[in-house]
């Protein structure tokens, strides 16, 4: 069904709270997927007509971006829920669709900063349990919905590419913090080092893209096997490339659009092929990044007309 056929639980919530102040904390920008899940975020607050307001002195409630960065791997992310649960106890806090992972955090002793409501969307049935494993007191609302990038479903930005489409390339986009071995790892670090800001950058990106093939050289056996599988035209070039950190968002738009088949385990390149109707493989490992690739793919890609599959590897 399309999002206009049926909202997601997110959509109504904030639909139902639209006539509160809200102060909506964005947070940083680190990936053009980051860039995906804000659109969503405020296509939701402009078609439920919410009252946004500049300084959360001024709100009713805040609202908190969605995306992954709340993860024990990340404890410092936690401490910006601290900080609003600290400085505005009053305020009911929600928290748009996220990745949460709270096994080595004590998210308890968080919420309980403050009784005030707190209202937590999580975009997969993994973070739902690791929130109801927390044993949150009562004031803890948990909800599941779909990732905020699929809000865009249906959009005229969405419409409009699908359009636009073609299939000029085969996209390999691999993630840059997957485990290396150390002569990999050094010529890594190297080269990130040589990406530094302090270079011009037009000198800066083609090192990162450099980096990009490294990556998927890494997964070469993987991304063949898939190839061979997908009996994709020879005759098509191959990009390899990050498309979520390495290039601009207008770049990353192009990039997926164009594409005849997209191989990732970048979790917004896997989304946004999906929403464009992409054929995209998702390859998806062990560790939490696989465990989040999947659990996102069940919830929200997964179904008998989808485009998008899991290449499961063991390493």
């Amino acid at each position: 069904m399309t999002m206009k056929e049926q909202k997601s639980p997110f959509y109504k919530f904030m639909g139902s709270v639209s006539d509160r102040n809200t102060y909506f904390w964005e947070g940083t920008h680190g990936t053009n997927g980051d860039c995906l899940i804000t659109m969503g975020v405020q296509r939701i607050l402009r078609e439920t007509g919410c009252k946004l307001v500049n300084s959360p002195e001024v709100a009713e409630q805040i609202l908190m971006n969605g995306g992954g960065r709340f993860q024990d791997v990340f404890p410092r992310a936690f401490e910006k829920i601290a900080y609003y649960r600290r400085e505005y106890p009053s305020l009911p806090l929600i928290m748009a669709p996220q990745v949460l992972r709270v096994r080595n955090v004590n998210f308890r002793e968080i919420c309980e900063i403050s009784k005030s409501p707190f209202i937590l969307f999580v975009r997969d049935n993994t973070s739902a349990e690791s929130l109801r494993e927390a044993n949150l007191p009562s004031h803890c609302q948990i909800h599941i919905s779909q990732d905020p990038a699929f809000e865009l479903q249906d959009s005229d930005f969405i419409t409009n590419l699908v359009h636009e489409s073609s299939e000029k390339h085969i996209l390999v986009a691999m993630r840059k913090d997957i485990p290396m071995r150390k002569t990999e790892m050094l010529s890594a670090r190297l080269l990130a080092r040589a990406k530094g800001t302090w270079l011009p950058k037009k000198i800066r990106r083609p090192f990162s893209w450099v980096r990009d093939r490294m990556v998927a050289h890494l997964s070469k056996d993987i991304i063949t096997s898939i190839l061979k599988q997908e009996k994709v035209g020879r005759e098509l070039p191959k990009i390899y490339r990050d498309v979520s950190s390495s290039v601009s968002f207008e770049e990353f738009v192009a990039a997926i659009r164009d594409a005849a088949l997209i191989i990732t385990d970048r979790l917004h390149v896997s989304v946004f092929g999906h929403l464009l109707g992409k054929r995209v493989v998702i390859v998806c490992g062990p560790g939490s990044v696989g465990e989040k690739l999947r659990s996102v793919y069940d919830f929200s890609m997964s179904g008998p007309d989808s485009r998008t599959s899991l290449y499961v590897t063991d390493g």
